[in-house]
């Protein structure tokens, strides 16, 4: 029996991808970055971690605008003092700051855990931060130094810890050992989400769907085989009986090669039919055609392809809207709106609340010893027009203090009032200030009023 077969089927299709990209870390074989006993190992790779954001276009762009969402989309200072230092604010309101932030929340959403290192001066003051890759960063085993590794080259840091007074030798790992300017360990503020895997490393939550992260990639790979090939195979053709041919040196092997070269000619002109002359004796050969599959194969990886990117949206609980991907009639659908409002109080606000909470405690109260703490404002998904619209309603009506507007406007407009302004607390309705609509047309006036009794009561006094 003669059997003609393909290979456009990926081998990504038809085998268990999850051996191939076992994100355990004992499978790691990097000699080079071998960190020795002195570390706590990542119970998760770090690499192959890093290496499903490159497998799938839509894991990595979830993670990417979340990160964006939480950082970009404006902060404001909260002060019991309402007095907010010249250096906080040149500080924190950087553009380099909250780019740092972002890389760090990055690694945080792609590792389950994030390292920040802490930048001072000659004189110890703090003076800005800096992402450090977490690709890179271990944790030690005494849980107060972290070490970074790349190549042969190592640079310890020190966790930290503002009660501990002690300096670390960035070199060698050892404390208050040939310590200088040069060789003084920075601090490093480590962040990672809660696992009952890892104390220290965290878990990262999309891990719950690797499979639809890999499959993704499956998916692309085998569409690529099937347009470079123009078709997927659909039968299998079977041939037996004697061949016969003038050439006795002209074996089944011989045919069965010039029968795939004339596959591999027709398939760069798609619905070519294919017709064979087999030399054979009378009545002794039989070709056979036997279906192997479903010829709906381009749809249904279409139909897979949307449930499997569905479910990458929904384990990092980001809708499809916010990364263009939409099958709703625009942007300002009902649906797409209240999904990404969703999105904006759920997903991004509690990313925001933890970052902030970490600025407020190790920066602001810590370094800085201010009662100043930063709130990141909630990600506006409205067009700038309609955000305007909705603004002017609510100050018309009341509902919103002359103060409120001014701080909600767009960025556009740089207009801010501080709290102290005596118009701050005002209210407005129907383009009127409150108080003249409780009180009348025309403010009272205190002094003509008094200027008035007194006038009555000299008037009584004379009779």
């Amino acid at each position: 029996m003669l059997v003609v077969k393909s290979n456009t089927l990926k081998d990504a299709v038809i085998k268990s991808v999850l051996n191939e990209y076992d994100v355990k870390s004992n499978e790691m074989s990097k000699d080079e970055l071998t960190y020795g006993t002195e570390i706590i190992e990542p119970v998760y790779d770090p690499f192959l971690l890093e290496k499903l954001r490159e497998m799938s276009g839509t894991h990595d762009s979830c993670i990417t605008v979340k990160a964006e969402d939480a950082i970009f989309s404006g902060k404001k200072f909260v002060s019991e003092s309402n007095d907010i230092p010249e250096q906080i604010r040149n500080l924190l309101d950087d553009f380099d700051f909250d780019e740092e932030l972002e890389s760090f929340l990055e690694d945080y959403e792609t590792f389950g855990y994030a390292g920040l290192e802490f930048l001072r001066d000659n004189e110890m003051n703090f003076v800005g931060i800096n992402h450090i890759s977490s690709l890179y960063l271990r944790m030690c085993r005494d849980k107060e130094r972290v070490v970074q590794k790349i190549g042969a080259k190592e640079v310890y840091f020190k966790l930290y810890n503002p009660k501990d007074n002690r300096f670390l030798n960035k070199e060698n790992g050892l404390w208050d050992y040939d310590i200088n300017s040069e060789t003084l360990a920075n601090d490093i503020v480590w962040f990672n989400k809660k696992s009952s895997e890892s104390k220290v490393y965290g878990k990262p939550r999309y891990l719950s769907e690797l499979p639809a992260i890999i499959t993704d990639e499956a998916i692309i790979d085998y569409q690529k085989g099937y347009f470079k090939s123009h078709g997927v195979p659909n039968y299998i053709i079977t041939i037996t009986g004697n061949l016969e041919s003038e050439d006795e040196n002209y074996t089944a092997d011989d045919f069965e090669a010039d029968l795939e070269n004339e596959f591999k000619s027709i398939s760069n002109e798609p619905g070519t039919a294919l017709c064979v002359v087999i030399p054979s004796d009378e009545n002794n050969v039989n070709v056979n055609v036997h279906k192997i599959g479903e010829e709906r194969k381009e749809g249904s990886f279409l139909d897979l392809s949307k449930k499997v990117t569905d479910r990458i949206y929904r384990v990092h609980r980001v809708p499809k809207e916010r990364v263009g991907d939409s099958d709703a009639s625009g942007i300002a659908s009902n649906r797409t709106e209240a999904l990404l409002k969703n999105y904006s109080k759920s997903t991004v606000a509690i990313i925001q609340r933890r970052i902030a909470n970490l600025v407020n405690k190790a920066i602001l109260k810590s370094e800085f010893e201010s009662d100043v703490k930063i709130e990141f404002l909630p990600a506006n998904f409205e067009g700038e027009d309609t955000q305007l619209d909705r603004l002017i309603k609510l100050l018309q009506n009341g509902a919103l203090t002359l103060g409120e507007f001014i701080n909600r406007l767009p960025e556009k407009y740089l207009l801010e009032m501080e709290e102290s302004d005596i118009y701050f607390d005002k209210r407005f309705m129907n383009n009127q200030s409150l108080d003249v609509v409780l009180f009348g047309n025309v403010p009272m006036d205190a002094e003509g009023k008094l200027e008035s009794l007194i006038n009555d009561l000299d008037e009584d006094m004379n009779y």
